[in-house]
């Protein structure tokens, strides 16, 4: 009998070095590279990014993320002040982190992980990494359906801003907002 996927064990984990050539494979999958900007970089191109981010010297922080212990995918989350020009014009509370998060095994995807990832990876990483954080940001391409239902309903909050893309500047991104209420989000 196959496991529910709402029983299956959930797992976060830093990335490291040697995690680099699966990311560049997830990235190239074709349900990834759509709406990704690294899908064209080759193993070389990817490991050049994510090398000083993996080693802890940029401030955005890679993470893999398993299920039942297999390698699935892979979130990064930074603080958004760190990276204000993705976020022209607003006005960032102190302390918001924001997170990129993509399922790359074709097998996991469109099977509900997704809700799930986000919630737990927020629960239970960016809580211990950021307890002063405000609230939660995330981006999508409106367009990728798949995203936004999933981060809506994992209680992100649809803010109807768009913002540029600079990667892709015949494209937009659209601010979702989590706040969570408690003792660290508010």
């Amino acid at each position: 009998m196959t496991p529910d996927r709402h029983d299956e064990q959930l797992s976060f984990r830093p990335m490291v070095l040697e995690d680099l050539p699966q990311l560049s494979a997830w990235l190239q999958e074709p349900h990834v590279a759509e709406w990704w900007d690294d899908a064209s970089e080759t193993v070389e191109g990817v490991e050049a990014k994510y090398r000083d981010r993996v080693e802890g010297e940029h401030p955005v922080e890679p993470w893999v993320m398993e299920v039942e212990g297999v390698p699935v995918g892979f979130v990064q989350w930074y603080r958004v002040e760190d990276e204000a020009e993705w976020y022209p014009g607003l006005a960032i509370p102190p302390g918001t982190v924001a997170l990129d998060i993509a399922i790359g095994d074709p097998d996991y995807v469109g099977r509900g992980h997704g809700r799930r990832l986000v919630l737990e990876f927020v629960h239970h990483v960016l809580r211990a990494r950021a307890p002063d954080s405000p609230e939660v940001w995330i981006d999508p391409n409106p367009r990728n359906l798949r995203a936004m239902r999933a981060y809506r309903a994992a209680g992100f909050t649809d803010t109807g801003i768009d913002l540029p893309d600079p990667d892709a500047p015949s494209e937009v991104r659209r601010l979702l907002t989590m706040s969570w209420p408690g003792p660290t989000f508010h």
